[in-house]
């Protein structure tokens, strides 16, 4: 039993890294600094071990919420072949290969593998329910880089509402806007089909050769870098609820 909990513990500037206090190595210099208490006591050694889920860690005054009580809010940029789940039989890697919180967190929503771009994830239920609900409506923007130039004659019909070919699905109507160079479309879509806007230029004969979504309910990607993350700030929490008509 001594040996599990024992694992189970982490290194203090790695358990304030994964609170969103600082960087591993700017939570170093705050316990040098005398500016994190553990129970109570000074931790005034890089090296010290907390118990995430059972030590009360104090910095500057600031108590860090247990890992069972917090919710926490992810923007990731997903790269190319990785896999939006937390689970895969076939060792391909994941999502949670890249993001090290000790809460277990799940994606709101899917891109499949191929995919890149703004992926939410948290442990938040209701909010991820709600965001996903189609009575939110909530807008998903892509960037489609197409195997051929996408003429606007074609536009009415990617955006009008379309029965999609492989099915006979009806889609909702859209927005979207062919870019300079004709080759690429910007579509924003509230509804979450199965591979929707791969399969709706399908329908009108052209082939995505890569997907990237850029934007999902007002947030966009910013400076994150393919593989990187970050936390939404309470603003961008407070803001995805009213969207979906919460609190």
């Amino acid at each position: 039993m001594k040996k599990q909990v024992q694992e189970e513990k982490v290194r203090i500037n790695k358990y304030l890294a994964m609170c969103g206090v600082a960087s591993r190595r700017a939570a170093d210099q705050l316990v040098l600094e005398g500016k994190v208490s553990v129970n109570g006591h000074i931790a005034d050694e890089p090296g010290f071990k907390v118990d995430p889920r059972n030590d009360e860690v104090i910095v500057d005054g600031r108590l860090m919420a247990t890992p069972e009580a917090r919710k926490v809010y992810i923007l990731f940029n997903k790269p190319r072949n990785v896999i939006t789940t937390n689970h895969d039989e076939r060792d391909r890697q994941q999502i949670l290969d890249f993001i090290d919180v000790p809460e277990r967190v799940f994606p709101v929503g899917r891109l499949d593998r191929k995919s890149t771009g703004l992926l939410l994830l948290t442990n938040d239920g209701t909010l991820a329910h709600r965001l996903m609900h189609p009575s939110s409506q909530v807008q998903k923007e892509y960037l489609a880089a197409l195997d051929a130039k996408f003429p606007p004659a074609m536009l009415q019909k990617l955006t009008g509402g379309m029965r999609l070919k492989d099915t006979g699905e009806k889609v909702s109507p859209c927005r979207a806007k062919i870019l300079d160079d004709g080759m690429s479309v910007l579509v924003s879509i509230h509804e979450g089909k199965n591979h929707q806007v791969r399969r709706m230029f399908s329908t009108l004969g052209f082939e995505v050769k890569r997907l990237d979504r850029v934007a999902y309910a007002g947030l966009t990607l910013g400076e994150l870098r393919r593989g990187e993350w970050r936390f939404l700030s309470r603003n961008e929490v407070e803001k995805l609820y009213r969207l979906c008509g919460g609190h």
